[in-house]
């Protein structure tokens, strides 16, 4: 994958503005001005959407191997979402709230519980879910199934014109879904400005000053913010991806630094910092406000480094060594398949 720092810190800030607006969120502040707080994070979800695509067209670029790449990104993502759905359950962590009351715990049927560790609760109804940030991953998910199609489709036609077109024929046909639904459909208008990205860091010159692109995103939100739905979501993944790749990176290590540290974490922070919020905001509540800020930031800073270096990280390397060895495999019966056939 190519090193390109510009999108740590897109992730940074994505990931900052989920733990913000839950923060908020907790201590039931819902509405700053005409800014609803309730999609600040949304915002950052989407951009972790358009970022998964980009940065796994570039994995599959380097490793255009179909069985590779599901099973790197099994280990990915599952080990990690298991382990806070038992963390949950096991001390009834009130991690499921909403955001009229968002300190909720509800102890879920089993049923419930292996359809999130399925990750398909989009598909499936979950009565009781167990941590409410859950909900973006079964999207991630299920463009797992659909990127090697795309990647394999724009390495014969390097341009953003016939994506361009699907995603307007995708998002005509669900105009009627509703506007907060959550479905795959939906989703896909997310993830597919991601491809368009990685064609665009392709065949476009970055041109524009890299201390824009803070500016850049500043303006995206207040843009979306005030009346955001999640069909307007499309609009807003898709002017992000395709002005990303016009941006020069960024070379301030003052930002830089912070940046790296945030972005190695941000899966780890994104699923830890339900958990920080409730240490922080819910077992702190009655303390000041300093007092419970403090108390949310050591775990959020804890929690996921322990979790990338204990879970993540080993899981990572574990996935790598077995998808190397099924694609050993795989290639030794096609040598085997091919010295059978009878010579021309």
């Amino acid at each position: 994958m190519r090193d390109l720092p510009n999108l740590d810190f897109v992730r940074s800030v994505a990931v900052i503005s989920v733990v913000v607006e839950h923060t908020l969120l907790a201590l039931r502040v819902d509405q700053i001005g005409p800014f609803p707080v309730q999609y600040f994070g949304v915002l950052g979800v989407l951009v972790f959407f358009v970022l998964t695509a980009l940065v796994l067209m570039w994995s599959l670029e380097r490793k255009p191997h179909t069985l590779d790449f599901y099973i790197r990104r099994w280990f990915r993502i599952y080990p990690l979402a298991i382990l806070s759905i038992v963390a949950a359950l096991i001390f009834h962590a009130p991690t499921s709230g909403t955001i009229t009351n968002y300190f909720q715990y509800q102890h879920p049927h089993l049923r419930d519980v292996v359809v999130q560790m399925a990750l398909v609760q989009d598909l499936i109804f979950v009565n009781r879910p167990t941590i409410g940030v859950l909900w973006t991953l079964p999207y991630e998910v299920q463009m797992y199934l659909l990127l090697p199609v795309l990647f394999f489709f724009v390495q014969k036609n390097f341009s953003t014109k016939p994506l361009l077109v699907l995603w307007i024929f995708l998002l005509l046909l669900v105009r009627h879904v509703p506007a907060d639904g959550h479905n795959f459909g939906v989703a896909m208008g997310y993830f597919l400005p991601g491809v368009m990205a990685y064609i665009g860091f392709g065949r476009w010159k970055p041109n524009l000053p890299a201390w824009l692109l803070p500016v850049f995103l500043l303006v995206l939100w207040l843009m979306f913010l005030p009346r955001f739905d999640f069909h307007k979501g499309w609009g807003f993944c898709l002017i992000f991806a395709l002005g990303l790749p016009f941006f020069k990176q960024i070379k301030s290590e003052i930002v830089l630094a912070p940046s790296r540290q945030i972005a190695k974490y941000s899966y780890g922070i994104y699923l830890m910092h339900s958990f920080a919020i409730v240490i922080g905001m819910y077992l702190f509540r009655g303390h000041s406000l300093a007092v419970r800020l403090a108390a949310e930031l050591v775990p959020l800073v804890v929690l996921p480094i322990l979790a990338y270096h204990l879970v993540e990280h080993p899981m990572i390397r574990l996935g790598a060594r077995l998808a190397a060895r099924a694609e050993k495999k795989y290639e030794q019966r096609e040598l085997k398949y091919f010295r059978k056939l009878p010579a021309a």
